[in-house]
């Protein structure tokens, strides 16, 4: 499908390498959720050093205005995530590429300058995509603005660079952490017996908790992912009292996710209670499914002339906020097919994609 609104070459390339050149500020400065204030600092300083877009805060983030005198045709919403993965040994990196996210979207705010689309446009940059909090705290844009439809995109390793993917319905994973705490009593390794250990409740649950999800395809997907878990330590004199496991719960669809997290809590608290232990537990990194409108999906595929997504991604993202209070789609942009999997070492956001992401906002606002 021909793809609509093509920008002038040379204005894109333009735009491209000042984003391009954005991201490399953005990515030698990695900040993990909640700590992004050199990263949102670097990008006001871009937009208005570079446009006339009125910036605003919104949460814990910020949009910048695009508006048009008499406007009539609905207002749209593009948005960005830019926080970094925090790493194991400490620090951050992003390895999720946020940081092209957000140089697009800058790209796009260069595109806009002298743009008459008969429209307003409202671009929203989001902190704490990683932690599921970040779109909660940006909602007021949504009561701010009169905003008809909000659209965001992420990139795609391992498919086609530039190519535009998305679909109607779930188009991302709901998906949260639980952690789930076993108490007993410690005592000395000698005498085992004047103990309460967790470790044959918790060496139950490793079994059997996975079992407890379908699995299934597509919005039917449900899995139960062990991806911790905690016990005493080196300490060979002593029997430990206390246990946690750390699960990873992931569904199609946000009433499969209730229902699948009521049967892990039922069968954990039955297996603590039968050991005679404590037990308590705690939801962290919750986020709901990401379901495009089927208008606003539509809109993404033939203004892109993109390509139907067979399956929901398995990830989740925190767009999908958004999406319950105003009509939407996320979409997806192949970052090329040998680009190593997100949330690896050896991911960074490559450049060449900045400009199809950018016409793809623009294609998306004109059409």
């Amino acid at each position: 499908m021909e793809k609509p609104n093509e920008i002038d070459p040379a204005r894109l390339q333009t735009a491209a390498e000042a984003a391009a050149n954005l991201r490399g500020q953005l990515h030698a400065c990695p900040e993990p959720a909640g700590s992004e204030q050199r990263t949102a600092a670097l990008l006001r300083q871009f937009l208005t050093e570079h446009t006339s877009l009125t910036l605003h805060p919104c949460g814990s983030g910020f949009y910048a205005a695009h508006r048009e005198p008499g406007a009539a045709r609905p207002a749209i919403a593009l948005r960005a995530d830019f926080d970094a993965l925090p790493l194991p040994e400490g620090g951050a990196a992003h390895l999720c590429g946020h940081d092209g996210h957000a140089a697009a979207l800058c790209g796009a705010a260069l595109l806009l300058e002298g743009a008459r689309l008969g429209r307003d446009v409202f671009l929203l940059f989001q902190p704490a995509e990683e932690t599921g909090e970040g779109a909660k705290g940006c909602l007021g844009l949504l009561q701010q603005e009169p905003v008809a439809a909000i659209y965001g995109a992420h990139n795609l390793p391992g498919l086609p660079l530039g190519r535009v993917y998305t679909r109607p319905g779930t188009f991302a994973c709901a998906s949260r952490g639980l952690i789930l705490r076993l108490r007993g009593r410690q005592t000395h390794a000698a005498t085992p017996e004047l103990g309460r250990s967790p470790a044959n409740a918790l060496g139950q649950l490793l079994c059997t908790l996975p079992a407890l999800a379908a699995g299934g395809r597509g919005d039917e997907l449900a899995l139960c992912t062990i991806v911790g878990a905690q016990l005493g330590s080196r300490a060979f004199g002593t029997a430990p009292g206390e246990a946690e496991l750390y699960l990873t719960l992931r569904t199609g669809r946000d009433e499969a996710m209730g229902a699948l997290q009521s049967a892990v809590l039922a069968q954990s608290e039955a297996a603590a209670r039968e050991a005679g232990l404590g037990f308590a537990w705690q939801e962290q990194d919750v986020f709901c499914a990401t379901v495009n409108d089927t208008s606003c999906a539509e809109r993404v595929l033939a203004a892109c002339g993109g390509a139907l997504l067979p399956e929901p991604m398995r990830w989740s993202e925190d767009f999908g906020q958004y999406l319950l209070h105003c009509p939407g789609a996320f979409f997806g942009i192949g970052a090329g097919e040998d680009t190593p999997p997100l949330h690896t070492a050896g991911y960074t956001y490559p450049d060449p994609l900045l400009a199809p992401t950018m016409q793809a906002f623009m294609n998306i606002l004109a059409f």
